[in-house]
């Protein structure tokens, strides 16, 4: 049996399988042959062999090709002593489009992706598609390493450009991750596992970027696998256990609660930072097994110190998007709570505004259901993530939790202060409570109470701390110290003053005191912010020259900050600039050089309460 190409009458060519047979005719010999048309079979050969070697979406070499064609590469590099570099790409923002627009347009992405990386390359080089959104090339580098460069500028600038996809127009970027042979590797599997390696510490990098691999990155690789191991087995050998971190009721002072955290106690290496083994466990999935733990322990405190007498504790429990995502998040809620027999109530999960918007209508659902049975529901880190209002009021949520980045500087931030009262006054509107997380200072404190912030944790209070402080400090009734209600302290005339000079202050203070002004000094602008959070003032008085922030600066802040106030302005240097221009924006009300005419300083004071008490007069009367 043969395989022969004929070709017919017309000239066109034909695939035959060719069988031969000798018969005896008589005295003599004949030779039969049988020809059969195997175009098709043919046909489906060349088929089969190119699914096996070529990706039938880009119609780029697939994984196994590609392996193939690196190490042909590699052979012909070593002979001629070339470098060459490995590229792994990987697109960014792939799932948000696939997802948003449909497995069609992102179909048509991935062409139109591999086109462009296609015609970025020179002959002497190969692309491939990898797997999914994932690409990579094979560059080949007679010139040394740094010839790559153009190549990869080239690639991340065609990427820049908008895509149209069936009349959407898509933005997409790609980090890529390089390693280079002979430096980094010299057979196939290593060079691409250090690419990969590579490309996550561009994207961590913040996408849009590209590295090449170093020696440290492959260190770090080996930490993280064995960290990932560490991890699998710390679920099954119970390694994790929960912390606690009081809230605090700012109207009576009392714990309101607390937030569950997990700590991992690892053999060997005492306690991890949930920073390092959290984003593992979202990035492996580990996070639902522990997740799913997590409201299963936090129950069981519950039901513990409700059963010794401890109190009827509610504690709120962070729940990751991948538990949305995964499934199954209603029936552990309520296999926990069954098991454990606790009211609904007092158990709160906490989920960030990214992870409500990633799956919004299957979490819509969800929530809505957990809510009837009386689960509470609240927004951790408000503030930080982009969803709309339109779809949080379709939220069944019961509280709002303003994030550490806002009140970290809720005091002395125009900006920060005014989203956090953006929020507190948006969830009193919604009747929603606001919690205010990383509370570490009396101003904070003071600021949240006096803008009517529901609750507060932080380690003013107290530090996140295990089981058994937690109950001692539910059993001591331990409790935040309520701030004096002395009305006189709002009824007197309260005046600031804000120099760096200790003499300054003293000789100002003694010279105003016998106006009968309550007289607060600070020798710092964060000491003027402090101040201002805890106390009612109505006069501010500043020298323009200060370390780290100038007058004029402070008085900017203030008038966000404190808009009622009246701020006058003293300075003994000739340049004027700085505040003519914040007189002109209204930051100051009054300026006087040094030294300066007590009598008149005296009257323009005396004039600032009189003007304040008008403005505060024209605001209730409307």
């Amino acid at each position: 049996m043969a395989e022969l190409m004929l070709h017919r009458r017309d000239g066109t060519p034909l695939s035959v399988e060719v069988q031969r047979r000798t018969l005896r005719s008589g005295q003599n010999w004949i030779l039969v042959a049988v020809a059969r048309d195997i175009t098709e079979r043919k046909e489906a050969e060349r088929r089969l062999l190119k699914l096996a070697h070529f990706d039938t979406l880009t119609g780029l070499p697939n994984r196994s090709q590609l392996y193939e064609s690196l190490t042909h590469s590699l052979t012909q590099a070593a002979e001629h002593r070339w470098a060459l570099a490995v590229l792994f790409l990987d697109m960014d923002r792939f799932k948000n489009i696939n997802d948003t627009l449909g497995h069609t347009i992102g179909d048509e992405l991935l062409r139109q992706f591999s086109s462009r990386l296609v015609d970025c390359l020179r002959v002497r080089d190969t692309i491939g598609r990898f797997g999914g959104d994932e690409f990579a090339a094979i560059l080949m580098l007679p010139e040394g390493v740094q010839s790559a460069l153009p190549v990869i500028d080239k690639i991340r600038e065609a990427m820049r450009q908008p895509f149209d996809l069936m009349g959407h127009e898509v933005t997409v970027t790609a980090s890529i991750g390089i390693s280079v042979f002979p430096d980094d590797g010299t057979d196939a599997d290593t060079l691409i596992k250090y690419a990969d390696t590579a490309m996550y510490r561009a994207k961590e990098a913040g996408r849009d970027a590209f590295r090449f691999f170093t020696a440290e990155m492959n260190a770090q690789s080996l930490a993280r696998l064995d960290l990932e191991n560490a991890l699998r087995r710390a679920i099954d050998n119970r390694e994790f256990v929960l912390y606690f971190q009081p809230k605090v009721d700012l109207t009576t002072g009392r714990i309101s609660g607390a937030e569950a955290l997990i700590r991992w106690n690892r053999p060997g290496h005492g306690m991890v930072s949930p920073a390092l083994f959290i984003p593992l466990l979202e990035e492996t999935g580990l996070i639902v097994r522990v997740g799913v733990w997590v409201i299963n322990e936090a129950c069981r405190m519950i039901a513990h110190w409700k059963a010794t007498g401890a109190g009827a504790v509610q504690l709120s429990v962070n729940v990751s998007g991948i538990q949305f995502f995964v499934g199954g998040l209603q029936e552990e809620v309520l296999k926990a709570l069954r098991e454990h027999d606790i009211p609904p109530e007092l158990l709160e999960l906490e989920l960030t505004e990214s992870s409500l918007m990633s799956n919004a209508e299957e979490t819509i659902t969800v929530l809505h259901t957990l809510k009837e049975l009386g689960i509470k529901i609240s927004i951790d880190d408000f503030g930080t993530g982009y969803s709309s209002l339109a779809y949080l009021k379709r939220f069944p949520i019961d509280k709002l939790k303003i994030d550490i980045a806002f009140v970290r500087e809720v005091t002395s931030n125009p900006d920060d202060a005014a989203i956090v009262l953006a929020i507190i006054n948006m969830a009193h509107s919604m009747k929603l409570k606001v919690i205010a997380e990383g509370v570490e200072k009396d101003a904070q404190l003071a600021y949240l109470r006096r803008h009517d912030c529901d609750e507060m944790q932080g380690y003013y209070f107290s530090r996140p701390v295990p089981a058994a402080d937690f109950e001692t400090m539910l059993r001591e009734g331990r409790f935040l110290q309520a701030p004096a209600d002395d009305a006189r302290e709002h009824e007197q005339p309260t005046l600031l003053i804000v120099d760096d000079d200790a003499f300054m202050l003293d000789v100002l203070s003694d010279f105003l005191a016998q106006d009968g002004y309550r007289i607060l000094t600070a020798q710092t602008a964060a000491e003027g912010f402090d101040i201002l959070a805890r106390y009612p003032v109505q006069v501010i008085l500043c020298d323009q020259c200060m370390p780290n922030m100038s007058g004029t600066e402070f008085m900017e802040r203030v008038k966000n900050l404190a808009p009622d106030t009246f701020r006058i302005m003293l300075s003994a240097y000739a340049d004027l600039t700085p505040i003519m221009a914040a007189i002109n924006r209204g930051a100051i009300d009054r300026f006087y050089t040094k030294p300066w005419k007590g009598a008149v300083l005296r009257e323009n004071i005396s004039e600032g309460f009189r003007l304040h008490g008008q403005v505060r007069a024209r605001k209730h009367a409307a």
